[in-house]
């Protein structure tokens, strides 16, 4: 299984749509093996975006995504890299497929929802870059019993 770092930025966050893209990536197989909020000072995200410091979007990048939390997550795959990146879609979501996070979420190339790492070794950089190994969880295949079936009793006093 292959483990990526996913990032649910600023301005999904800020139109309350974590949950939705939460249950999409969900639905699409992967595991949450690691999760939480953070919000980044001016120096985290300039060595974030290092590779990208002497690109001309690099210093709005680094204001916007230090503006705001956002929520960071380690997920697990079949192919995970790759298969984010495709439901993920173009950075611009004027050019992203139909049915991709961006497309449904993002306002544009620079508001655009979310980060998914483009490589391996970007992923392995990128998950290092936020989570301790300790921080990420490995699940062991267990079934619990549901209370779907169950019916409760709920008090709000």
């Amino acid at each position: 299984m292959e483990k990526t770092l996913f990032i649910i930025k600023p301005d999904a966050l800020s139109k309350n749509f974590l949950g939705e893209i939460l249950d999409e990536i969900q639905k699409k197989g992967f595991k949450i093996i690691a999760m939480k909020m953070v919000k980044l000072s001016k120096k985290k995200a300039q060595n974030f975006y290092m590779e990208h410091k002497e690109k001309p979007f690099y210093k709005p990048l680094v204001e916007f995504m230090s503006s705001n939390p956002c929520v960071v997550c380690v997920l697990e795959r079949k192919n995970a890299v790759k298969f984010l990146r495709k439901i993920t879609g173009a950075t611009d979501p004027r050019n992203a497929k139909k049915g991709t996070l961006r497309k449904k979420y993002a306002q544009d190339g620079r508001h655009n929802a979310v980060h998914a790492s483009d490589s391996l070794k970007s992923a392995k950089r990128e998950i290092n870059f936020f989570f301790k190994k300790s921080e990420i969880f490995l699940w062991k295949k267990k079934r619990y019993p549901t209370l779907l079936h169950r019916k409760l009793k709920i008090s709000d006093g």
